[in-house]
């Protein structure tokens, strides 16, 4: 008797903690409340990047693998069961030109610098300089990719035409140094045709030559110091360059060169600089890679298209009345509104035409860190698929960056993943959770928030509720009384005492609201849930634990419109 009484007060400690574990005065990070055991997922459909589906499995992740897959696969007793309804598991999305933080250093300007003979930092030119030396990203700064379903980025060095080399990182959640986040040090160096500022070189001509010439001069030490090894005599020791080295894992073909260029005619140096040289180039960015599509799918050069498409200017879509790339009117337009619409259905339709010609192609955020799945939308408007849409944000940005592993959805591998509640790129589809390596960020959104909607539902009446964390579950009674979209009410356990209900709201048959446990220290707890009849099932969180619930309403009250 006196160990179930134990495991009873551990059960309500746990939930309690889950349910209302907001810091308080004198709290250490110690105190926060582990993790549970496993997480578990029932009767979801798996999407595979190679478009098969599998529905009605359950899924289980423990020590950050996914442990079980399949039909019928048993719930461990001291598993998290995510609720929700007609939940979809993707592989989590990677934005191969992706964001994070990242403090490279300023050049020093000495009073003796010549114009002509500028140092390199100054000139942009460090291909030897690390990313990952100057990350200072940690966990908790990839909290908002997680929640928007990314999983992992590409980080590439900015500030002049040779800024170093980039780098793979995941956005793992409980990490507090930044080399925990790297998943590959070193991808390839980063290009642009960004000429330096009052020095050499500073235009476009003198970029080109600097990168011939900083390419011969590396061939040239490379030759020397063979040589050497070869037979030293009568040859004074050569010296080492670390930007020259760098320069010659390029030229070898070892490892690819992520170019920034946007225009047809960049991209063209590009192709030219690569086939004169030897390197193998990414293009990053590629607004206008539709018009060379021809020479890119001849050499097998990817394309990383940025979907942080500008928003118009002189151009106003909504006023044409025009949907998915239709619409005429163009004779209605002012000459530079004409123009401005031309270029950006040109780089909406730029995916679907690449991916036509049979270019590999992956869609990134290009540095800005903007909604990944907004952007494929507008490109699936302009002739994209949906299965091409997904590999564009999955399996073929994690190839480049050389970690395809993470875009498999397997048992054994790693739990890198998204669960929707609705295909994924629909507009109304809510990210509800990610994982990254097994661990848990709740999505930033579960469908429409309360407000947007005229409620569908009356949640007015006494309710049964039980709710799920650590494994546990504690039941509560609940009373509630709605006025239009709001709510509040009380919930009450014989356990844990009473919680008030504030900042209810209802949109459709959506709900939010705040859980306030009163007493020596007032602690708080957000949940959300989904209505159908007399029935609530939903999620919630404080700041250091996350739980689930369900609500049967008694009788007295039917469910129904207000």
């Amino acid at each position: 008797m006196m160990e179930r009484t134990c495991l009873r007060v551990r059960s309500l400690v746990l939930v309690a903690t889950a349910l209302f574990a907001l810091p308080g005065p004198g709290r250490g990070q110690h105190e926060e409340a582990p993790p549970p055991a496993a997480y578990a997922l029932e009767d979801v459909t798996v999407i595979h990047v190679d478009g098969r589906q599998e529905a009605g499995l359950n899924v289980i992740v423990r020590g950050g693998l996914i442990a079980a897959m399949g039909p019928g696969v048993e719930i461990p007793p001291d598993a998290m069961v995510l609720e929700g309804d007609s939940l979809r598991i993707y592989p989590g999305m990677v934005d191969a030109h992706g964001r994070a933080p990242v403090e490279l250093p300023e050049p020093e300007r000495g009073e003796e610098v010549l114009s002509w003979d500028p140092p390199r930092d100054m000139q942009g030119f460090t291909p030897h300089r690390m990313v990952v030396e100057y990350l200072v990203a940690t966990g908790p700064d990839g909290r908002e990719p997680r929640r928007a379903g990314v999983i992992g980025a590409g980080i590439h060095p900015e500030g002049g035409m040779a800024p170093g080399r980039s780098a793979a990182i995941l956005f793992r959640k409980d990490v507090e140094a930044p080399r925990d986040l790297v998943a590959r040090p070193d991808m390839g160096l980063h290009f642009t045709f960004q000429g330096a500022r009052g020095v050499y070189p500073s235009t476009l001509f003198a970029v080109m030559a600097h990168f011939r010439q900083s390419f011969e001069d590396a061939g040239r030490e490379g030759l020397l110091l063979a040589e050497y090894e070869r037979d030293p005599r009568g040859i004074v020791p050569p010296g080492w360059d670390p930007d020259y080295e760098a320069l010659r894992d390029a030229a070898s073909g070892e490892a690819p060169v992520f170019f920034q260029a946007n225009s047809a005619g960049d991209i063209r140096r590009v192709l030219g600089l690569a086939e004169e040289i030897g390197f193998r180039p990414i293009i990053l960015g590629g607004e206008e890679a539709w018009e060379v599509a021809r020479e890119l799918r001849s050499r097998d050069v990817p394309v990383l298209v940025s979907v942080d498409f500008p928003a118009p200017q002189e151009w106003e879509p909504q006023e044409e009345g025009e949907e998915g790339g239709g619409g005429s009117g163009e004779d209605e337009l002012e000459p530079a509104a004409a123009r401005e619409k031309e270029r950006l259905e040109n780089a909406y339709a730029n995916p679907a035409r690449l991916v036509e010609a049979g270019v590999t192609v992956a869609l990134t955020s290009g540095g800005s860190g903007s909604d990944l799945r907004e952007g494929t939308r507008k490109a699936m408007e302009y002739g994209l698929s949906e299965a091409d849409g997904l590999r564009a944000v999955t399996s073929v940005p994690a190839t480049l960056l050389g970690l395809p592993h993470i875009s498999r959805l397997e048992e054994g591998l790693a739990a890198n993943f998204i669960v929707t509640d609705g295909p994924l790129f629909q507009e109304e589809t809510g990210v509800r959770y990610t994982f990254v390596e097994g661990a848990l960020e709740e999505g930033s959104s579960d469908g429409p928030e309360a407000g947007d909607e005229a409620p569908t539902v009356d949640i007015t009446g006494e309710w049964e509720v039980e709710v799920s964390a650590q494994g546990m579950t504690i039941p509560f009674s609940m009373s509630v009384e709605q006025e239009g979209d709001a709510f509040s009410g009380t919930m009450r356990s014989a356990e844990m005492g009473e919680a008030r209900i504030r900042n209810g709201s209802v949109s459709g048959n959506r709900i939010t609201f705040t859980l306030v446990l009163s007493g020596p220290q007032s602690m708080e707890a957000r949940a959300r849930g989904t209505v159908e009849g007399d029935r609530i099932s939903g999620t919630g969180s404080g700041e250091m634990g996350s739980f689930t619930f369900t609500a049967t309403r008694g009788p007295g009250r039917e469910g129904g419109t207000p």
